[in-house]
């Protein structure tokens, strides 16, 4: 007699049947809901899943972002929704009630092909497989991951990638302002930007140097703030978890204060380094139609800009640094992959999720949705990778603060900072302010 098993994910040796568990031997059915995943670009992973665990089915429903926070609510109020759902990392406090963390084992079940002669019996059987371990995440992902998924040292989400802020730059306006190459730290954006923009008779911008100054009309103004405050020396949260980016010794300055005045700068009409006013089109916009030399955005715009306007010419160059060659600071916005509170097979979905971050078959994944690794291990193959390398080279520097349970509300509160700054006879009390607002929701 022969019995051939097929083996799963992280696992590297076989491991003895468990106790009978029937719920996992009947067929399951898992709902995965995303927004940034195309289904062909997981249909590989899923395969490979479903060749080890026949009787687990996958069915993926992608839903745009400005409806998909809406739909998830909806769902979960209708006592519906999905097993397995993709979230900011930066939600994660925010729907921690909603979300069923990894359990200390997972089971899943393979099949068993056993040959005699004559006859094949195929039939299932349940077996622990190897799942990342709160430890496991500190060692094998970029560390800005542990401080956000694992929460008392529970596991809550897994990445699949983990995107930065970049530098995009139009070559054909860089070049036009003899330009030869993107800036490389902040001073140098600020003389980039002179060059390039050009107001006509009535003050109107017939192309801006860079998108930057204002916040509503600029994709993920916050992030770019945050940032620079960073990179500045800001405490944006203090070892406590105290929000802390408001605190302020001078009153005339401050690391978070003067970040947001050189911030602001690009769209006051009498500084030299205007470029930028809230007239104007959303930032993304303006740069496929080929209206501002420079925008800060993430890898996963890398399609959108080339669907939507194929021959733009531009690049993607290092997020700028305040002081050339100094130890670079970054930034990541990314999602992650978890459970759902009233999820159907609990051990089916974290099993999936550990086999989707799984090395093999997230190189997968991202070698077809053509964005940065999360995974330590996939990093080095990727930075010299002519689209993606300058995501994934800043994925080992990239940071991110935990912004309150509402981030939405903090990019809000951020972009009203930004909109009330200029005209502020008490920029540290404003600055203050936005703090203690983004702590109330803490």
């Amino acid at each position: 007699m022969i019995a051939v098993f097929l083996t799963s994910g992280l696992s590297c040796k076989l491991i003895p049947q468990t106790s009978v568990a029937p719920e996992l031997e009947k067929p399951i059915t898992l709902e995965y809901w995303g927004v940034w995943e195309d289904r062909d670009d997981l249909n590989p992973v899923i395969a490979d899943f479903q060749a080890l665990h026949p009787n687990i089915r996958i069915n993926y429903t992608k839903f745009r972002y400005t409806e998909y926070e809406q739909k998830l609510l909806e769902a979960w109020a209708e006592d519906r929704g999905p097993d397995i759902y993709s979230i900011p990392a930066a939600w994660l406090k925010k729907y921690q009630s909603r979300i069923t963390p990894q359990p200390a084992t997972v089971r899943l079940p393979f099949q068993q092909v056993t040959k005699t002669l004559g006859q094949t019996e195929v039939k299932t059987v349940v077996n622990p497989v190897a799942i990342y371990s709160p430890s496991d995440i500190k060692n094998q992902f970029a560390d800005v991951v542990y401080s956000d998924v694992a929460i008392n040292n529970q596991i809550y989400g897994l990445p699949l990638s983990v995107d930065t802020l970049a530098l995009f730059y139009n070559r054909s306006l860089l070049d036009a302002a003899s330009i030869a190459t993107p800036p490389v730290t902040w001073e140098d954006v600020a003389v980039d930007t002179k060059k390039i923009s050009l107001l006509n008779a009535n003050n109107n911008f017939v192309r801006s140097g860079i998108a930057l100054g204002t916040g509503n009309n600029i994709n993920n103004s916050a992030d770019i703030l945050s940032l620079l405050m960073m990179q500045n020396g800001a405490q944006m949260a203090d070892a406590k978890g105290n929000i802390s980016f408001g605190n302020v010794q001078d009153k005339n300055s401050s690391p978070a204060l003067d970040a947001l005045r050189f911030y602001t700068d690009f769209a006051d009409p009498v500084k030299e380094v205007y470029s930028w006013n809230s007239s104007q089109p959303n930032s993304l916009d303006a740069f496929i139609a080929g209206r501002v030399g420079m925008i800060f955005s993430y890898a996963y715009n890398l399609p959108v800009i080339k669907g939507r306007s194929p021959k733009l010419d531009f690049g993607v160059a290092l997020m700028p640094q305040i002081v050339s060659g100094s130890r670079a600071i970054n930034y990541t916005n990314y999602w992650v992959t978890t459970v759902a509170h009233k999820a159907k097979n609990v051990e089916a979905a974290w099993g999936f999720i550990n086999f989707l971050t799984s090395p093999s078959e997230a190189e997968k994944y991202l070698t077809a949705a053509r964005l940065p690794s999360a995974l330590r291990s996939l990093i080095g193959s990727q930075v010299t990778d002519p689209e993606i390398g300058v995501f994934a080279s800043q994925v080992l520097t990239a940071k991110r603060w935990y912004r309150g349970a509402d981030s939405i509300k903090m990019e809000n509160i951020f972009n009203q900072l930004i909109a009330d700054f200029p005209n502020s006879l008490n920029p540290v009390e404003l600055l203050k302010r936005a703090a203690s607002q983004i702590a109330q929701s803490w």
